[in-house]
């Protein structure tokens, strides 16, 4: 069985809720292992400092020691900062753990830039000042932003507790009819349960950062799932590989 190991934030409590219910009908074991690091959520750049770079290096020497075949980084760090810090981390992983590597903001662009998606409508937990570097870093990878939603909670345990009925109606108000694709940053909204409903009465996909995070591992290992009751991001077998030098 392969194993994809995940990288998470010391805050996060969402992105390992549905990984397990999500991958139930392949071979990975995608729940376990897991290991968190400790880093701001700000960097301002691509550069890690020592500190945040032996936190890296801990978590993958953790899961490359449970016998991890890829790993993701959860952190939201990348789409904060951009996607030369989220190559500059996943690089720092990859060559500590020695198997492939990839992070949540690339796999988010590199699904799509596959798609040939233009413009979306761009949903954060944050504060409206996260939601603009969010954007920025979305910018600077040729997207357009439609429409953009800033929820304003203030912890991530705000974010993962709230109903799933009240996530499904946030997402239906965020869209705009210019958008191509829904994409909620982070992975602490409790969006998978309503993904496929939500898809389905907008017509268009829904990508949120948990599962983008498991389709980015599937990816990794050349791992197709069927899972439709999850939503698009699981029908239509492999999505070819991502890494940290795609973007």
């Amino acid at each position: 069985m392969q194993r994809i190991g995940h990288l998470l934030p010391a805050t996060s409590l969402g992105a390992d809720r549905w990984v397990a219910q999500i991958c139930a009908p392949v071979q990975v074991d995608i729940a376990h292992p897991t290991a968190r690091a400790l880093l701001p959520e700000f960097q301002y750049g691509p550069a890690l400092t020592p500190t945040h770079t032996a936190e890296l290096q801990r978590g993958a020497e953790q899961l490359a020691q449970a016998g991890a075949d890829a790993i993701v980084w959860h952190g939201t760090s990348g789409g904060l900062d951009g996607a030369a810090h989220a190559r500059t981390v996943a690089r720092v992983i990859e060559r500590t753990a020695g198997v492939r590597v990839s992070t949540v903001t690339l796999g988010q662009l590199d699904l799509l830039a596959r798609a040939a998606t233009h413009s979306i409508a761009l949903v954060t937990a944050g504060s409206e000042q996260q939601a603009g570097r969010l954007a920025d870093t979305c910018l600077a990878a040729g997207l357009r932003i439609a429409s953009l939603t800033a929820l304003d909670l203030a912890t991530p345990r705000e974010a993962a507790e709230l109903p799933v009925s009240k996530v499904r109606r946030i997402l239906l108000d965020a869209d705009s009819a210019d958008a191509e694709c829904l994409v909620v940053a982070g992975t602490e909204l409790p969006v998978a349960p309503v993904a496929a409903m939500v898809e389905r009465e907008l017509g268009k996909p829904v990508h949120d950062g948990a599962r983008v995070a498991v389709r980015t591992g599937l990816d990794l290992l050349g791992t197709g799932v069927e899972s439709p009751a999850w939503g698009g991001l699981f029908t239509g077998g492999v999505h070819a590989g991502v890494c940290c030098d795609t973007h």
